[in-house]
């Protein structure tokens, strides 16, 4: 006989939680994972260790609906937000009387400008909590957004400050029709200057308050501005056009306002963090116009956010960079070239290898996949050493080899993970392959930047490159990001 649900109250966050009863092997069990989860921190690889440990224990008791809450938590904070919806819609489908995941749900819809859906959310949640004030100041601002227009400096600064707890990140989408570019450019409109003012007056205030409350340091905030774009492109052009246009936002702020630039970070996301998954590649439909946006994102001082407990902080994560090259070679043609989008492999004939050179030691792994979901993990080998280090060169699978590919036609992806750690830590039940598997997946919605581009035409000689290995250089491009990134290289197996 189930015993009843339990309530609990959050002194600080003032937020009820409905706790589901855990019981039964499995879900004790269950329960253990959910409590080291939540006593890890809250920097890039803890989020992702608090991913497997939560999925661990949805999969031992799938009715734990605290674990799907906060999964759908941990989901939110690394940008993919339509997982995120739907761990929060389950977790009010096993604890419908529970206001968090309905606060949840309201807070995705709120920060990437869905505001219909944000309000019926919200809604829901203040039938069990209906004092709650940050959900009533909320709902205020997007009163104040509904009016029409540009959304106004003063609305933008209560937005910024708007946050359940230390470290929350929050943040403001402006879609194109606010802050608009031409196809394929990245200089200011016209018509983009009224928004663009209002965000510079929000901002100028936001950073001279807090010179007047201390001595600017740390406790100054940082302000992220991220471009995002629709997924016509290849994901590297993407990504160098959303960043053009973040960087091009921050020079007419920085230029027009008395903002400090050290204090504004240009990133581009390029397609990597959609709003919307039914686009297509007619430019002008509605799905890619909503994915096409710039965010304003209020980034955390210290401290991971408040909605599941026990964090310890965020942490400072070491930027990465390397050199990379993917390549390929036609059966019987001596030329090797760069591998890329739109790149024809066939099948058992031609032939494709991959380099690296960490500009700092590092980790870094290597899956494949094919267009039937099959993963492998093909770097590192099974009992070889995670740990690439600094300036030294990686072939793979080895100098003067190559792979080649198997029957099963269509799209290959390829996925290079860097990390600043390493993630040879076991968790019961989990391969390292399944463990290299989530990461990629938590960190494609993060941006990285190509320092440096191929200089010279994609293809070098073969012979060429065993008599001068370092010819490869000319190829290769530089990638940095902060604290782990993945790159992705997509081409047609045929």
């Amino acid at each position: 006989m189930k015993k009843p649900l339990l309530f609990l109250i959050s002194t600080l966050m003032s937020f009820i939680f409905l706790f589901s009863a855990v019981y039964g092997k499995d879900c004790k069990k269950a329960k253990e994972y959910f409590k080291q989860a939540l006593d890890l921190g809250g920097n890039t690889l803890a989020l992702i260790k608090k991913e497997q440990l939560y999925r661990k224990a949805i999969e031992l008791c799938p009715s734990y609906a605290e674990a799907h809450n906060n999964l759908g938590h941990v989901y939110e904070k690394q940008g993919r937000f339509e997982e995120a919806i739907a761990e929060y819609k389950k977790a009010t489908e096993l604890a419908p009387r529970a206001p968090y995941p309905y606060f949840g749900l309201g807070d995705i819809y709120y920060k990437t400008g869905r505001y219909k859906e944000a309000i019926k959310w919200y809604n829901k949640g203040l039938k069990y909590a209906p004092d709650d004030p940050l959900t009533n100041k909320i709902l205020a601002l997007i009163r104040d957004i509904q009016k029409g227009g540009i959304i106004k400096a003063e609305t933008i600064r209560g937005m910024l400050s708007a946050t359940r707890g230390p470290g929350e990140i929050v943040s403001i989408t402006f879609g194109e029709g606010l802050i608009p570019f031409d196809f394929d450019k990245y200089d200011i409109r016209p018509d983009a200057r009224p928004q663009l003012n209002e965000i510079g007056k929000a901002l100028e205030k936001l950073f001279t308050l807090s010179k007047d409350i201390s001595v600017e340091s740390k406790e100054m905030p940082l302000i992220e501005i991220a471009g995002h774009t629709d997924h016509i492109g290849t994901d590297e052009y993407n990504m160098e056009l959303s960043r053009k246009r973040a960087e091009s936002v921050i020079d007419y702020l920085v230029r027009n306002f008395d903002i400090p630039r050290r204090k504004l970070i240009a990133k581009g996301y390029g397609e990597r963090v959609p709003l919307c998954k039914t686009a297509s590649d007619d430019k002008n439909n509605p799905c890619n116009a909503l994915n096409r946006r710039v965010e304003i994102v209020r980034k955390p001082a210290g401290g991971e956010g408040t909605r599941t407990a026990s964090f310890r902080g965020v942490g400072v994560e070491q930027n990465i960079t390397m050199d990379v090259g993917f390549f390929y070679q036609r059966s019987k043609e001596r030329q090797v070239k760069v591998l890329k989008e739109g790149t024809r492999l066939r099948s058992r004939l031609d032939k494709y290898f991959i380099f690296l050179r960490p500009a700092q030691d590092c980790y870094a792994y290597i899956l494949q996949e094919d267009s039937k979901g099959k993963v492998d993990l093909i770097f590192p080998k099974k009992g070889k050493s995670v740990l690439a280090k600094r300036g030294r060169d990686y072939w793979i699978p080895g100098f003067g080899k190559a792979y080649t590919l198997d029957d099963v036609r269509g799209e290959e992806k390829l996925y290079l993970l860097a990390t600043s750690r390493p993630l040879e830590s076991e968790i019961e039940g989990l391969t390292l392959k399944e463990q290299v598997r989530g990461v990629i997946k938590a960190l494609k919605s993060r941006a990285i930047y190509v320092v440096k581009a191929s200089s010279a035409p994609d293809n070098i000689q073969e012979d060429e490159l065993h008599q001068n290995p370092q010819k490869i250089n000319e190829l290769l491009s530089r990638i940095e990001g902060e604290g782990g990134w993945v790159k992705v290289v997509k081409f047609w197996h045929e």
